[in-house]
């Protein structure tokens, strides 16, 4: 389907999906899975969505948000409206000065790892309308189709997709910040999506706090990236080399 297509019936096709959001009779198409290359030689696999179904999502997506933005830990940055990368290097800047150590945390294939049940446990304890927490079912059981090929999923949700980045910090809400204001409410972060920096004022707190996270990511189903997770020293005395 076209764009010139749906707003020449544009009517007909947003009652039809509006009356099947509504009455829980909606059923998303699988997800087209499409390898774009990177710069390392590696692919990485975007979704397509039907139109309908970016449609549904954003709709979805605008009610969510609604509910969400108000219990999202204010030191999370990324894809949240009237935020930025900016205001992320900005609080960063200013926790440098009172914290000699810096954790650069990456989450190895982030949005293809995403637990689908751990994810639908989060929505339930966070989003009060059944309808939209069946749509969201929906959409992680759709699958993916692949060279023509049809793939059931268990984990992840598809990059760049409409509501993505918004499952991905109600995700990261629940399995990191809402974990660290409790466990580590002295050491300061930013986040932006899967991108964090913890701040710790020694070696030795900085060693224990990257321990403490790794373990605790893993009981979520993540793993740190171990080519780009590290400890990084800004200034303090050290046992080990950081890098700069």
């Amino acid at each position: 389907m076209s764009w010139s297509y749906l707003d020449a019936n544009r009517n007909r096709k947003l009652y039809k999906l509006w009356n099947r959001l509504r009455s829980g009779s909606y059923f998303p198409k699988p997800v087209k899975a499409v390898a774009i290359p990177k710069r390392d030689g590696c692919t990485r696999k975007l979704g397509v969505l039907t139109l309908l179904d970016c449609i549904a999502r954003q709709v979805v997506r605008d009610v969510l948000e609604r509910h969400l933005a108000p219990i999202f830990h204010a030191t999370s940055f990324g894809y949240r409206p009237g935020r930025s990368a900016h205001d992320a290097v900005r609080q960063s800047g200013r926790n440098v000065f009172k914290h000699d150590f810096a954790i650069d945390l990456d989450i190895e294939r982030f949005l293809d790892t995403i637990d689908h049940k751990l994810l639908l446990k989060a929505l339930g304890q966070y989003c009060p309308h059944s309808w939209v927490r069946l749509c969201v079912e929906r959409w992680l059981k759709a699958g993916l189709m692949a060279a023509d090929h049809f793939h059931q999923t268990k984990a992840g949700t598809p990059q760049r997709g409409v509501i993505s980045p918004l499952f991905a910090n109600l995700f990261l809400q629940a399995a990191f910040d809402a974990w660290m204001a409790r466990e580590h409410p002295e050491k300061p972060f930013e986040r932006y999506a899967d991108d964090v920096v913890v701040h710790c004022k020694t070696e030795k707190h900085a060693k224990f706090v990257l321990w403490s996270i790794e373990q605790r990511l893993r009981t979520c189903k993540l793993t740190l990236h171990s080519g780009k997770t590290k400890i990084v020293n800004l200034r303090g005395r050290a046992m080990a080399r950081y890098p700069k």
